[in-house]
């Protein structure tokens, strides 16, 4: 899934970013090759896959809600996302949309009273509140295309070892995502520029394996177990009894003589 001039990473930070760029390039081809927008990247969607040889993949899954692409980019509200990981521009819809159906609900109860005051009937017991008095968004469409989704997989990455130093580029570019969207190259290339300045693959992985080791070494010790091999050896001190039996020795010598 990965572009002809990257190569793959592994664990820690780099296989962070290589799976960020999976995910980007699975949706650069449902949404170029296949004319399919996710609409949906929330964390739980963003899978990683850790490969025998150490390596790490990324997967995009729950294609559920996954809608072809309209050519006004509107779709039902339903299926639009989680909201945590939306983009800014489908949470200000949402507002919007919000504010308008408080406005309505408004006008509709404003209305109802003025026609109960007109009325001279006696009064009725009150009804309990029922679930059609509840304010519920009405059936409406937002304006959703891929840009909302590359944010949305900006803001899964803030929980990985990525967030170490994607970000604040990430963010850079995605500043003006309402107004300028963001592209599949764009986001690729920051990612790209990033997996560049980060050490050699022989150098990190020498260092992640001496840890692990440490680590492994590290939890027999504090189980017990293994302490014997371990830990290193130790010569046992002279025993005062042998120390005492050769004074009494001397001095039996001394009486001899």
């Amino acid at each position: 899934m990965l572009p002809e001039n990257i190569s793959k990473r592994n664990t820690g930070v780099p296989g962070a970013l290589v799976v960020l760029m999976d995910i980007v390039k699975i949706q650069q081809t449902a949404v170029e090759e296949h004319q399919i927008l996710h609409r949906d990247c929330s964390l739980n969607n963003a899978m990683i896959l850790d490969e025998l040889e150490g390596t790490s993949e990324g997967f995009l899954i729950d294609w559920e809600f996954a809608v072809r692409i309209a050519t006004d980019h509107k779709y039902p509200i339903g299926g639009t996302g989680t909201v945590p990981f939306m983009s800014r521009g489908l949470l200000n819809q949402f507002v919007v949309l919000q504010q308008e159906a408080d406005l309505e609900s408004k006008k509709k109860q404003t209305k109802k009273k003025k026609e109960t005051r007109g009325r001279n009937s006696v009064d009725k017991p009150k009804t309990p509140k029922s679930s059609s008095d509840s304010l519920a968004l009405p059936v409406s469409y937002v304006i959703q295309g891929f840009a909302d989704d590359l944010e949305s997989l900006f803001s899964c990455s803030l929980g990985s070892a990525s967030s170490l130093v994607v970000p604040t580029s990430g963010r850079r570019v995605l500043v003006d995502n309402m107004i300028h969207p963001v592209t599949f190259n764009t986001i690729l290339a920051v990612l790209n520029s990033h997996l560049d300045k980060l050490p050699d693959d022989e150098e990190l992985v020498s260092t992640v394996n001496m840890l692990k080791k440490d680590a492994v070494i590290l939890t027999h010790r504090v189980k017990g177990k293994h302490i014997a091999s371990d830990s290193p050896s130790v010569v046992a001190p002279k025993q005062q009894k042998s120390h005492h039996s050769d004074t009494e020795s001397d001095s039996a010598s001394g009486s001899d003589a």
